[in-house]
Formats: structure tokens, sequence, C-alpha cells
């Protein structure tokens, strides 16, 4: 099919549908490229294999059809610096022109030739030479028959894609958008298979950092069929897939970016996608009816954030990233709790080394570890600052930082030991029946430093904790009848009026106990599912979770 012919056909189509399309725009059809990770093998070459013989087209606006290739099997490489090329000055008009004239000169001369496709035009390329003086003799020969040839280096700006036997058949320049597909029967549709897994649509290939990157250009739908069953269990309620359908369509339309060479990736960076494969009939149904609607805030796309568990309430965006979004506040999460989440509780300990090796991973010059405290938590229970006490000082984690860098689950955390203490002062009182609060408190390696003061002394008893104050020992000084001097020992003695109490100072581990997974932003997965259970729409869970949306 040539250019001019697709162009006729499109323009058509754009001319029916310019009156009833209503959701994406004149065609009525919405795309997204989504790079493709998994299961790539290599970054300088992937397998790709058709369900009959391979298409290319060249997607800019829309997908036109160049031409085929006699093959349903093709390996796509990035072209090594180290070749050289032998370029043909002569242009054509189509593929098939260029691969008739190379299949001469190659019965002529005996070396590889194979049609370059530069995005406007084809030539006929030439061999694989390790250097210009290899290229010598066969360009001498073309040129004594009168042919305009030179040697040229692509440098990391070419790929070629070899058929099944090894040959070359194309090469083409990085600039361009070519993609790769064929007709697959059962479900009337494009797709293709890369590395042996299926994708709908199309394949295309961009060299990043000298690298061999996958894009698959997709319908927006049939990304959602690859996406939803990746994302949440395809057994949960109905109502569930629909709102997470919802949830990762709006996702997907508000991260286009056509400045950028994908707009998503198929990971926990954006969202799982996993292809044809992956598909199930309940999320499926979940796509196809919803199919178009997203969220609204103030008649503006929202940026639909969601994760798994919200350990009983969610986040403000302020208070794990920067931004403040209307619609992305702190809510109660009782859902979550009674969704019988595996992740509402969890914990996690770590040895003292363990943590001096991720801060120096994270660039801190760290050999000595004394305490990790936390000193500012939000309203929704998630740290906001954490304190490491190193030899180098106090290193301050803010947000999510603190998280990631200490890989919890969710920033809703609490340390139960390490060497984190509670100072009170003259009028805090604590009863036998009072506990410490369980941040720093209450653990081997943790206590309360005491007053010199008798019980009777104190007139009242305080009832909350908000007179004590946290924070390490060691590394902090100390006044005495000496003088000052910092506390370095691994254990300190602190008289009180119930004698001497001996405490250690130098823990050498760290528990870490805490609610949820993810980052709290948005829809909680598991109480999207308890929500369903409870007889709830889609839309009502959104709601929920989306303060002030609309849904269309």
């Amino acid at each position: 099919m040539t250019k001019l012919r697709n162009r006729i056909i499109i323009f058509s189509i754009l001319i029916i549908f310019l009156f009833t399309a209503v959701c994406y725009g004149a065609t009525g059809t919405e795309y997204v490229r989504v790079r493709i990770r998994y299961p790539r093998v290599s970054n300088e070459q992937a397998a790709l294999k058709g369900y009959g013989s391979i298409s290319v087209y060249e997607i800019n606006e829309y997908p036109e059809e160049l031409f085929n290739l006699d093959s349903n099997q093709v390996s796509v490489q990035l072209d090594s610096y180290k070749y050289y090329h032998i370029e043909l000055s002569d242009y054509y008009n189509s593929y098939e022109k260029a691969l008739s004239y190379a299949e001469e000169f190659e019965d002529i001369f005996g070396d590889k030739f194979y049609p370059y496709y530069d995005g406007e035009s084809f030539r006929v390329y030439a061999g694989f030479y390790s250097s210009r003086n290899d290229a010598g003799s066969l360009l001498n020969q073309l040129n004594k028959n009168g042919y305009d040839a030179e040697a040229v280096n692509m440098g990391y700006k070419g790929i070629v894609v070899y058929n099944e036997k090894n040959k070359p058949v194309l090469m083409f320049d990085n600039s361009t958008n070519l993609h790769f597909t064929s007709y697959y029967d059962k479900e009337s549709i494009d797709m293709i298979m890369i590395d042996n897994r299926p994708y709908r649509g199309y394949m295309g290939f961009k060299i990043i950092e000298e690298r061999l990157v996958s894009i698959n250009f997709v319908e927006l739908e049939s990304y959602l069929y690859g996406v939803v069953p990746n994302e949440i269990s395809a057994s949960w309620g109905k109502e569930s897939l629909k709102a997470q359908a919802v949830a990762a369509r709006t996702y997907a339309i508000y991260n286009k970016n056509p400045r950028a060479l994908y707009d998503m990736d198929d990971n926990q960076n954006s969202q799982v996608y996993r292809g044809y494969n992956s598909e199930k009939e309940s999320t499926d149904e979940a796509v196809d009816e919803t199919r178009g609607e997203m969220i609204y805030y103030d008649d503006k796309l929202i940026q639909a954030f969601y994760h798994s568990t919200s350990g009983g309430s969610t986040e403000s965006t302020e208070n794990v990233w920067f931004e403040s979004l209307p619609y992305a506040v702190g809510v109660d999460d009782g859902y979550s709790d009674r969704s019988g989440s595996p992740y509402n509780e969890w914990q996690k300990s770590y040895s003292k080394e363990e943590i001096i090796k991720k801060l120096k991973d994270d660039g801190n010059d760290v050999r000595e570890l004394y305490s990790v405290e936390i000193t500012k938590v939000t309203e929704n229970n998630r740290v906001v600052e954490c304190i490491f006490s190193t030899d180098i000082g106090e290193i301050l984690y803010k947000k999510e930082n603190a998280r990631l860098l200490l890989g919890l689950m969710s920033s809703w955390f609490d340390i139960v030991n390490g060497n984190v203490y509670y100072f009170t002062n003259e009028f805090t009182y604590l009863n036998e029946n009072r506990t410490i609060p369980s941040r720093g408190g209450g653990s081997i390696g943790s206590g309360i430093l005491d007053n010199i003061v008798d019980a009777e002394e104190v007139e009242e008893e305080i009832e909350d904790f908000k007179s004590l104050s946290s924070g390490g020992i060691i590394g902090k000084s100390v006044i005495s009848s000496n003088g000052t001097s910092k506390i370095t020992k691994d254990t300190l003695s602190v008289i009180s009026s119930k004698g001497i109490t001996t405490l250690k100072t130098d823990s050498s581990s760290y528990n870490f106990e805490g609610r949820g997974w993810g980052h709290g932003i948005g829809m909680s997965q598991y109480g999207a599912k308890q929500m369903a259970e409870e007889g709830f729409s889609y839309d009502e869970i959104l709601k929920h979770y989306f303060t002030g949306v609309t849904i269309r």
C-alpha cells in the first residue's frame, strides 16, 4: 500500500468521523506510547515475531503503512558505531524499488545490499565494514561501474533489521518513526510479539543513550486491557475493577507528553503493563464498561494517583511530595483496614551497618551511625522528617525521601528500637500504667530519662505526651562538674529518684513497624476492593478517594 493511497484513506476516515467523535478527538481514537522494558533481554537487539508477514508502519499523527517484510520473524538490532557502510546516491520512492535494486546489486557485486530509509525516501546501502579501507574494494568497483557511492558511519543513529536467515532486509535512521506489527486473525487486531511476548498495536524502536529502546504504540483502551489486571486482582468486585480502569485511563492521558520519545514505562514508574497474555475477561469488561470515562477536577484532568494499601488513612500530596493538589488530600480510610490487606501492618529490620550502607549509597560519607529518630509526622501519621545522627553530623531526610532511603513499604512507620530516647521535664509524671509512645520507645535500647525528683514533688499528672521530646544520645554533649564532654560510650548511666539506670547507647539493629504499602496518595486499591464488597459503585469509590471530582 503506497503512502498516497494511505493518505487518501485516512483523509476519508477523518471526514467521516469529524462530526461523530466525542471522546478522544477527530478520529475517536487515542494512542499512548509505552516503553517496553519487560521481557526485553538485550539492550542491543530484540526479536520480533508476527502472526503472518510483518508490516512496517510510519507513525507520526496516525499509523501509515509503508510496506511489508517478506518474513514473519525478524531481529531488530542496534547498528554498531564500529561499522562503515557504503551509501549509494540514488533515491527511491518505495521500499520495494529499493529492495529490487539491492538484490540486483547483490547479484552483480556479491556483497550484502539492503534498503535504507531516512524518513523521506529510500536508498541502497551495502556491507558492514570495520573501517573505510575495508569498504574500499567494493567502493572502487561501484565507482568503476558508474555508480556514485561513498563510505559512511552511522554512529549510534542506525537500526538494522535482519530476517530469520540473518540477512539484512532494512536499515533505518533513528530519527524516523518506523513501527512493526502483524494482523492477528483470532482477535482481528494488529499485534506483534517482542521477545516472545505479544502486544497489541505497533512496536517501534529508538536509540537512547546507546541503547535500543522498544516503544509500543497502542490504542488507549487496548493499553488498559494490559494494565488493569496487573494493577489490581481480576477476581475482585466489578466496581473496584471499574474504578481502577477509570483511574488508569486518567493517569495515562494526563501523562501523555508529545515532546518526549514515549509517554510511560511498563513498570511501577508509570503503570504495570504486560500486554496481551496478561489480559483477563473481568478486567476487559471493566475497561469496556467505562470506555472513555476519566476523572476531572474543575473541568481539568487530575493526576489519578493510586496505591496498594493506605493503612487507615490516605495522605495529602504536599506531605509526600511538594505540590498541593486540592483533589488529593488525606481522607480516613477504614475500608482499607477492613479489606484484609496483607500490607495493613508490616515490619522491617536493618542492622546499623545496613543503614550506614544506604546512607553511603545515597552520597553521604558516613562511617558511624548513632541514632535514627523521627522528628515530625503528619496528621495522617506519615513521617515528614527523619534525622540520622552520624559521625559527620545530623542528616535530615524529609517526606518520601526517608521511606525511599530505607526501602520501607510506606512512610507510615515507627522505630521500635534503636538508641532513641524520650526526655522528660520536671512536670512530666509517668505512672505504672502509662506507656511511652511507640515511636522510639518501649523496647530494648530505648528508655525514659528520669528527672532527679521525687514523685511526691509532682503536683499533677500530664494527660498527654506533648511535653516529651525525643532524640539520640550518642554524639550529644553533657555538662558536668568536669566541664562539657561528648557522649561516646556504649552505655550511659543515669541517676534518678529510682537509683542508677544503665542504658544502651549503641544499638546494633533498628526495627521498623509500619502500615500500608505505597505513597498513600489517592485511591487505595485494597480500600476500593472493600468498598465494592460493601456495595459502593465505582464512581462513589473514586469520589471517596479524590475530593471534589467528577467522572465523565
